[in-house]
């Protein structure tokens, strides 16, 4: 069984394609940025989502986000959808520019934001062409998954959803898309194999992103920052998976865009 995090359930309401997003270009700093969670949730820094972390006073500049912000082959993509990720990525990253001293990049981030909805849009759609079903079963199995791992109950889960902006109905049609979203990329990539030297070097990579972050130069078993290897090693397998599928999104998502109708107003 997979280990489910909040963050992985935001994913579950159209985030997974912001971070494939986010990692896409390449650069050490942002694709590692997906992996530290894991780690740092075990090291208990992670925050949950009544804890949020402190965004900045005035918050993100939405004046310009038009409703809807884009269409996809005739599906609106709203400007409440966008805002309700949108406004949680931007909570999220306000968090790590405390720590990095770098000012969030609205532009940037409202570029992705809207380039991942479209992307899971495409991805539900192909679903959907394609006759990829999900059962009820399968729907609250992964609702629970989701509140076990996180040691409360399915309907705390869903109170913690709604101070995000989605009510029950709402969480459980995304962790329908989730899934079917899921079951496309494993017909079409299979399933994503992680090596040890693989989370060796993810794990490294968190150790030194937090020891920059906090300006020391101790790595991440000397530096105390991070716990023992051993201690998060399915956490961070987990994490170097997610960034695998949420890259096999990524490159679906660009293969059906080529040939899809889509209009953006942002």
């Amino acid at each position: 069984m997979r280990t489910r995090t909040w963050r992985a359930a935001v994913a579950a309401a159209g985030l997974a394609l912001v971070v494939a997003g986010c990692g896409a270009g390449g650069d050490d700093d942002e694709g590692g940025a997906t992996a530290a969670p894991a780690a740092a949730e075990q090291s208990g820094q992670a925050a949950g989502p009544d804890q949020g972390g402190e965004q900045s006073p005035e918050g993100p500049d939405t004046s310009d986000v038009p409703d809807p912000v884009a269409e996809v082959n005739g599906t609106e993509i709203s400007r409440d959808e966008f805002l309700s990720v949108f406004e949680n990525q931007y909570q999220q990253m306000s968090m790590q520019a405390q720590m990095t001293g770098q000012p969030v990049d609205e532009a940037q981030l409202k570029k992705l934001t809207t380039d991942g909805l479209v992307g899971t849009e495409l991805l539900t759609q192909e679903a959907e062409k394609r006759g990829i079903e999900v059962s009820d079963e399968e729907i609250q199995a992964e609702l629970e998954e989701f509140a076990e791992t996180n040691q409360v109950s399915t309907d705390e889960f869903i109170a913690a959803m709604g101070e995000q902006g989605l009510d029950r109905d709402a969480v459980m049609e995304q962790i329908d898309k989730q899934l079917r979203v899921e079951k496309l990329i494993t017909s079409e990539f299979g399933e994503f194999e992680v090596t040890d030297e693989e989370v060796e070097a993810a794990y490294e990579q968190i150790g030194q992103q937090q020891a920059m972050a906090g300006g020391g130069a101790g790595g991440a078993a000397g530096g105390g920052g991070l716990p023992p290897l051993e201690q998060v090693r399915g956490e961070v397998s987990e994490q170097v998976r997610v960034q695998k599928e949420a890259g096999a999104m990524e490159e679906l998502s660009q293969e059906l865009r080529a040939d899809a109708d889509v209009t953006v107003h942002l």
